[in-house]
């Protein structure tokens, strides 16, 4: 199991998460698509920190749970700089109206708590043509305070679509994903872009780590009806066969839920638990979506697997 459906696993309700994800593992691609600017400050030989602790720390606990997908990343400049960049992403379904000013807001506490100089950048994904803050501005009885940040909105992107198929900077697939997320919402049409992009990836000579990693971010992004996720299963296995590839994610999800038919027919807590074993053992789930999925505790399970691991 990857590391990103082991991220679903934990909070599947936790929507931008594909996003700080596909941050994480294509930092260098993104800047370099995005923010070509900032990318070519940047010496990439040096290592990159991620700071998500650090950044959940000047978070208002009111703040917390809500739809952003804020990535703070300590990295070196080519000039010999150490800086903090703070790239916010905007993935709610509407525009907010008060997005500038937490801009400004973040910003301004990771300033004053950490004493470091901060870089601001914005993603935004919304479908709004006209939608694109990029400044906060306060002024009263002399008083002004202007803060300016870069933003890019994917949706300009859009007619670029076919050549981000084929870019050699993979995060272009990323970008189309989100583009299909947002704009196409018959499912019969998200059908057929997730099949394609699902083909794409086999075609464009990927490693096998690669395109599980990619799978996994347009799976997140672009989800599907539950009655078309089976047959999403058939095209993935005959692109499988083509390219003579294996993959499970969509799939393993529908082979847990008809384990967890077979257990609930059971009725019994042995054969939960059993199910849920196979689970941990054969699909490599964790411990805590198979005890959800067979509807047992955390506890019971464990216990189950230390029990027969004695045994």
């Amino acid at each position: 199991m990857t590391d990103i459906q082991a991220s679903k696993d934990s909070d599947n309700q936790d929507h931008d998460s594909p996003w700080k994800d596909a941050l994480e593992l294509y930092l260098e691609q993104a800047m370099a698509l995005l923010f070509f600017g900032v990318h070519q400050a940047i010496d990439w030989a040096q290592p990159v920190t991620f700071l998500d602790k650090e950044l959940q720390k000047i978070l208002a606990k009111a703040e917390r749970g809500r739809t952003y997908a804020d990535k703070l990343v300590k990295v070196k400049l080519i000039n010999g700089e150490e800086k903090w960049l703070l790239i916010h992403i905007e993935v709610q379904g509407e525009p907010e109206e008060g997005f500038s000013q937490r801009m400004f807001d973040y910003n301004s506490r990771i300033r004053q708590r950490y004493k470091k100089d901060v870089i601001s950048l914005a993603i935004l994904t919304d479908s709004r043509k006209n939608y694109r803050p990029d400044e906060y501005l306060f002024e009263m009885l002399g008083c002004r305070i202007q803060f300016n940040y870069p933003v890019v909105k994917l949706l300009d992107f859009l007619p670029q679509r076919e050549a981000l198929l084929n870019h050699n900077n993979v995060f272009g697939l990323i970008v189309v994903a989100q583009l299909d997320a947002k704009q196409l919402k018959d499912p019969r049409q998200r059908f057929g872009a997730k099949a394609s992009l699902v083909r794409k990836l086999y075609q464009r000579g990927f490693d096998r780590k690669q395109v599980l990693v990619l799978f996994d971010l347009i799976d997140w992004m672009i989800t599907l009806p539950h009655n078309l996720e089976y047959e999403f299963k058939d095209v993935v296995h005959q692109i499988e066969e083509e390219q003579h590839m294996a993959y499970m994610n969509t799939i393993e999800r529908l082979a847990i839920e008809q384990g967890m038919q077979q257990g609930m027919q059971q009725g019994m807590q042995q054969g939960k638990l059993e199910m849920a074993l196979e689970m941990v053992r054969q699909l490599n789930v964790s411990v805590k979506q198979a005890a959800e999925v067979a509807s047992v505790s955390v506890k019971d399970l464990m216990d189950y697997i230390n029990q027969r691991e004695k045994s």
